[in-house]
């Protein structure tokens, strides 16, 4: 990759922890199990790199990088019988794609900057409800397409 992994990774959270900071008790880049996570630092929020791939081809263009991260998300969660769990990680979910979505006049993109060609939500995200109870999570991935 042209410009460092760590400036990417570290683009990403801070995008994230300028657009979601007041929604989330907790926002790290060092992933803890749900039981680690007490009720006062939730709702909570992770950033766990899960894999790069590279693709290539044999004309000699640059490699193209396809980085993957998965948020992880923590409901805060609720002893009340009548409270849904997904409604609070309904409204987390929401905030998550709105602080990745593409700034306004940037040609439908969200380069953390410039320094990425995307960085996008893409593939299938993972919901859980009544995680110790009554909170609920969520693994979100994430796609960052750069090159080399």
């Amino acid at each position: 990759m042209i410009i460092p992994r760590e400036q990417i990774y570290s683009a990403l959270f801070t995008t994230l922890q300028s657009a979601l900071g007041s929604k989330f008790a907790t926002m790290s880049r060092r992933w803890r199990m749900p039981e680690e996570v007490s009720p006062e630092s939730r709702p909570a929020l992770f950033q766990v790199q899960t894999g790069e791939r590279a693709k290539t081809n044999a004309t000699g263009e640059p490699i193209i990088w396809i980085a993957t991260v998965d948020l992880v998300i923590y409901t805060q969660g609720s002893g009340d019988e009548q409270t849904i769990p997904s409604q609070e990680l309904n409204t987390l979910l929401d905030a998550v794609e709105a602080a990745i979505a593409p700034p306004p006049g940037s040609d439908g993109k969200q380069t953390l900057g410039g320094i990425v060609s995307h960085c996008r939500l893409q593939g299938s995200t993972r919901i859980t409800e009544n995680v110790n109870g009554a909170a609920a999570m969520a693994v979100v991935p994430v796609e960052i397409v750069t090159t080399a």
